[in-house]
């Protein structure tokens, strides 16, 4: 087949994932594959005498144009032509390697990476040992009283050298060993499996949480963080690196790599308990990092459909709300932020999934904001919300925040909630009526059909007879962004941009956080 013919990405992709379903060519790899991860990886080494690491040095670079091209042209479950080997080979390889950071650099790694497997596999069958591989870091373990001499040798006391046979089993399949990663650890001392210690099971290294607890604590203190036992000259105020610390630490805790069904019926049934202070000190550390202290204006919507419609909005209309959006080199960049809803957002603070959520964050709001000595709060946050039934938990608790009536037939641009906090409904129009966001839509635009189906904003996605929101969102708004009328969106984004005058305002007067009177603001 020629390379370019049609169907040979068809091809390729469907040999791939037939591959992929085959047991047999997965079953050492928790790398860069579905349902598998560093704590699956960890997982079977837990409690046993031995656990022995290596890592392969240059793991991508090792693997070169003709390796990836010579595999597609040669194993039985691809035998592509060479035309197409060389086209595949040359897409995913730079400058010789399958480089670090592309998608196909993953997926080809372990194709290609199987025939190692395979041959470590066999040689710890016959030691003895389990053996897992995550990317270039390599694991054997076993329960035997002695570690078997072909995977690793005892040279003195707790020097330990790879085995002669293994060396030759790596180095036969075009690998080599990083020699100075290599590490045996015995059951009487920590053992660790990407990261992760295993002696009872899977778990985060204590010290590694102390030193994140350890971190945030400074954050929420004095705005800066450094690592324990790093130098405080080192310090930053950089959230990127804490993040993915606490996600990691969340990750593992909250046993992430199980479908959220799985545990929900594990904790229902009284099986699964995660522990509540490093989800109470990510959840500590997310507010911090979105409301005590946004690096810009932050809107936090319903869902996550209002967020498309209004990343569309602000770029068609970007000449006519500078303070939500520049351009730059002819592209709009937008100058307010969104809180995305993901699995994060929606378990840690309940936000991202509907207008309860909205309420609850803004009667806890001044009671978590408590908890920081440093929190600049130099921006504005805005709960958008549509104006119709679902906005009751909102009003309820935005009435006892401020002196002024909240409703859906009231008309205020916005509602000042206290310290950076705001309110913005969908307008009413004129006389005041319940309206949704999706209302601002041309109703051509809502009558779209796909596939026969008709719109249905009461749904977040689809039937078989009728589409919901997210599907609308990204398959008729997103996808004709460049056409589709945005004018309808004019007055909530005035009234968005009049939240950040009002805003602004108050911190040039050195009004917030304690003298600002929170109620009703009305336009400049």
């Amino acid at each position: 087949m020629d390379a370019d013919h049609p169907r040979s990405g068809v091809l390729i992709a469907s040999r791939s994932t037939r591959k992929q379903e085959n047991s047999r060519f997965w079953f050492a790899s928790h790398g860069f594959h579905k349902g598998r991860t560093i704590i699956s990886n960890a997982e079977v080494h837990r409690r046993r005498r031995f656990v022995f690491n290596l890592d392969l040095e240059d793991f991508f670079g090792t693997i070169n144009f003709g390796r990836v091209r010579g595999f597609f042209i040669h194993d039985t479950m691809f035998s592509l032509e060479p035309k197409v080997a060389t086209l595949i080979a040359q897409i995913a390889c730079h400058e010789n390697a399958l480089p670090q950071g592309s998608p196909c650099s993953p997926v080809i790694s372990n194709l290609i990476g199987n025939i190692l497997d395979s041959r470590l596999l066999a040689l710890a069958r016959d030691a003895h040992c389990t053996y897992t591989r995550y990317a270039d870091d390599l694991t054997f373990s076993t329960n035997e009283t002695l570690f078997p001499t072909e995977i690793a040798v005892n040279v003195h006391g707790a020097d330990w050298e790879v085995g002669v046979k293994l060396r030759k089993t790596i180095e036969g399949t075009g690998f080599f060993i990083n020699l100075a990663k290599t590490r045996m650890s015995l059951r009487q001392s920590r053992q660790t499996v990407t990261g992760l210690v295993v002696n009872a099971k899977a778990n985060i290294n204590q010290d590694y949480y102390r030193a994140a607890r350890a971190m945030c604590n400074s954050l929420f203190q004095t705005g800066y963080y450094f690592r324990p036992g790093d130098n405080p000259a080192s310090a930053t105020d950089k959230l990127g690196p804490l993040d993915g610390t606490l996600s990691h630490i969340h990750f593992v805790k909250a046993r992430r790599d199980r479908h959220p069904k799985v545990n929900k019926l594990a904790k229902a049934a009284g099986e699964f308990h995660p522990p509540r202070a490093p989800e109470e000190l990510y959840r500590k550390f997310l507010f911090y990092k979105y409301f005590a202290a946004p690096t810009a204006p932050l809107i936090v919507t319903e869902g996550v459909s209002d967020i498309t419609y209004l990343q569309c909005a602000i770029r068609a209309l970007v000449k006519k709300f500078p303070l939500l959006a520049e351009e730059v080199d002819g592209k709009a960049v937008r100058l307010v932020h969104f809180l995305k809803s993901s699995g994060t957002s929606r378990e840690l603070l309940n936000l991202g999934h509907g207008a309860a959520g909205q309420g609850a964050l803004i009667s806890r709001y001044e009671n978590m904001l408590e908890d920081f000595k440093h929190k600049p709060m130099a921006h504005p946050v805005i709960i958008l919300c549509d104006n119709d039934d679902g906005l009751k938990s909102v009003i309820k608790n935005a009435k006892s925040k401020i002196s002024k009536i909240v409703s859906t037939t009231t008309t205020d641009p916005f509602y000042h909630l206290g310290l950076n906090l705001y309110l913005v409904k969908v307008p009413e129009g004129a006389p005041p009526v319940d309206k949704d966001i999706e209302s601002l839509f041309d109703p051509a635009l809502l009558a779209t059909l796909l596939d026969g189906k008709k719109f249905n904003p009461k749904k977040e996605h689809a039937d078989h007879t009728e589409y919901g929101k997210v599907i609308f969102a990204e398959a008729v708004v997103r996808a004709n962004a460049g056409t589709v009328d945005f004018s309808g969106f004019e007055g909530l984004l005035t009234r968005i941009e009049d939240v950040l005058r009002h805003y602004a305002a108050l911190m040039t007067a050195a009004a917030i956080p304690a003298a600002a009177a929170p109620g009703a603001a009305a336009a400049p």
